[in-house]
């Protein structure tokens, strides 16, 4: 393109481009520093040199943009303060300073912060009082990796303040149930009980961002449960049952509690010797993914048994446990009887002999069916299990026997009275 030359009066030729002295930049700001303005951490101090007094504007330069707009007049010192709740949660922010109106110099430029939030809180203990009332125990989570370590920002562990909220059982409205702390326990009461959900939040210096925890707070009930009323001595109790958890799901307004399949889950059978007596732990087992559990402790006596089904926190949930009724199941001696020999002649001897588990000394009795009624015939004591009985068959014809076994006590746990199985003896 051809430049046109214009010829004053006074003879000089001005070059278009050029800026007249009264528009020439401001010169940009040097020196440029950021600290913090006391030890409460709420104010960013800036400061900055300039050759001459100028009015400044001074902004939070981001990587995806600036942010707000600090402005001071030319008498006013080279200072101001910017809280915390005006910066974004940015890996990188740096400090940029004019001088002079809008457009007209560059900006001074600090050295690069970041205005992360914390990592993600941990909660390491929950404990359920009773009555809504639950007592947590978190700290501050793994901070996250700093983009511009050593600035003259960054705080050793910065102040962590936690506050806590839990939501309503039916309803998307969430309350304070803890205020901001530094604290990193707290006992606190809901509005409702489970399935609810609880928000645990940790912030440091920069209180605009924090960085958040959800708790699903659910609870288990009890399906269909089994526990026989009776058993045999040595052999297998069966007790099967099913658990399920119930958690809290929400359209944009309301909630509701749903059936919800969860991991395996530890499940305890208890046990007590008598009613009133302490309960012991007989076993535990993992439950299966729809709930489903078995146990098969060996029957040792009569005693009660329950479920429980303790509390158990994930890095995602806590689900308050359960405890079953206590039911009885009778537990009866494992009773062998026969002749030694079936078929005698009349006036021959027959031996009656009976075998008992547990192997105990007790007095059994030798009963004989008359037709109408079994009628005592007979006191055989047994000696570590065994015993027998010898009598001569008088009458002819088949006729029924069997052993009655009293209730005894055996190893601290009683067991049931028995009889033992019918056994025919026939003379001819």
């Amino acid at each position: 393109m051809r430049r046109i030359a214009l010829v004053t009066a006074a003879g000089l030729v001005p070059t278009l481009g050029l800026v007249s002295p009264a528009q020439a930049a401001d010169p940009a700001p040097t020196n440029v520093k950021v600290a913090w303005s006391s030890a409460a951490h709420t104010h960013v101090r800036v400061t900055w040199d300039e050759a001459v007094a100028a009015p400044n504007r001074i902004y939070p330069q981001y990587p995806s943009g600036v942010g707000g707009e600090t402005t001071t007049t030319a008498a006013a010192p080279n200072q101001v303060d910017l809280p915390v709740a005006a910066f974004r949660n940015e890996p990188s922010v740096r400090i940029a300073v004019y001088a002079g109106p809008v457009g007209t110099g560059p900006a001074g430029l600090s050295v690069p912060f970041d205005t992360l939030t914390p990592g993600e809180p941990v909660i390491d203990q929950m404990i359920a009082k009773g009555d809504n009332t639950y007592t947590m125990t978190w700290r501050s989570g793994p901070p996250k990796p700093d983009p511009n370590a050593g600035d003259p920002l960054d705080l050793t562990n910065g102040p962590h303040h936690f506050q806590l909220y839990a939501s309503r059982a039916t309803v998307t409205i969430w309350d304070v149930v803890v205020p901001w702390t530094t604290a990193t326990t707290a006992t606190f009461l809901t509005t409702d009980k489970p399935p609810i959900h609880l928000g645990l939040y940790d912030r440091n210096e920069w209180t605009a961002n924090s960085a958040g925890k959800s708790l699903a707070l659910d609870y288990e009930r009890f399906g269909p449960v089994t526990i026989p009323a009776s058993t045999t001595y040595g052999q297998p109790t069966v007790i099967t049952g099913v658990i399920e958890r119930l958690s809290r799901f929400c359209d944009p307004g309301p909630c509701w509690e749903m059936r919800t399949g969860e991991a395996p889950r530890p499940v305890v059978l208890q046990a007590r010797n008598t009613t009133g007596a302490p309960w012991y732990v007989v076993g535990s087992v993992q439950s299966q993914a729809d709930g489903r559990f078995r146990f098969a402790p060996v029957a040792r006596g009569t005693r009660e048994y329950r479920i429980a089904v303790p509390d158990q926190l994930t890095s995602d949930s806590f689900g308050l446990g359960v405890i079953g009724p206590a039911s009885t199941t009778l537990t009866r001696p494992r009773v062998l009887a026969s002749f030694a020999d079936p078929t005698v002649k009349l006036g021959q001897p027959a031996r009656a002999r009976i075998s008992v588990s547990p192997a105990v000394n007790v007095r059994t009795t030798l009963q004989r069916w008359d037709g109408t009624a079994w009628r005592d015939l007979k006191w055989v004591y047994l000696s570590s299990g065994w015993g027998d009985y010898t009598f001569a068959a008088t009458q002819r014809g088949s006729y029924a026997y069997r052993f009655l076994v009293p209730s005894f006590t055996y190893g601290g746990l009683p067991l049931a009275w028995q009889v033992s199985p019918t056994f025919v003896l026939t003379a001819s």
